[in-house]
């Protein structure tokens, strides 16, 4: 199985720009293809494999923890927006989300980081624009007031002070 992974411009140094200032790195995806037969976890950990190669060869030498959920479905505790990964990411990493950012492109990246008290972060690459049009409406007004919106990971990674 051939791993090809396209990098958002500029996202692998801000990842190596949020280590460097010293914040806590977690990535938390939901990998519904798993349930759906579309992609085995083998094949889902390839990619995290060929991701974390990518991150040594960027100068990204730790993240503290990776969690991914098999599912997008609504009854899955661990996929997101529901809360199984970030409760997990805090009980095995003592991760204090209320302290923290959760940095996504999606609604359900939003409303998982507002559930665990985490800041959310949209970013505006990838489905941002459309997750953008989303928060416009009536149902998400109150995440919208709690959103902080940037046009990429590295300009929200240049926001970051040095912890």
């Amino acid at each position: 199985f051939p791993v090809t992974i396209r990098y958002i411009p500029g996202s692998l140094d801000a990842i190596r720009m949020i280590r460097l200032k010293g914040h806590r790195l977690m990535i938390l995806t939901n990998q519904g293809g798993i349930y759906k037969k579309m992609q085995t976890t083998d094949q889902v950990d390839a990619v995290h494999q060929s991701m974390m190669q990518d991150f040594g060869n960027a100068g990204i030498f730790s993240i503290d923890g990776l969690y991914y959920s098999t599912s997008s479905l609504k009854d899955d505790m661990f996929a997101k927006p529901n809360p199984g990964m970030f409760n997990r990411a805090r009980d095995e990493h003592k991760v204090v989300w209320k302290e923290g950012w959760y940095v996504g492109d999606k609604i359900s990246d939003l409303k998982a980081a507002d559930r665990v008290g985490a800041r959310p972060i949209l970013v505006l690459t990838g489905h941002g624009e459309k997750t953008l049009k989303e928060l416009d409406t009536f149902a998400n007004r109150d995440l919208k007031k709690k959103t902080k919106i940037y046009n990429n990971l590295l300009e929200f990674a240049q926001s970051l002070k040095v912890s």
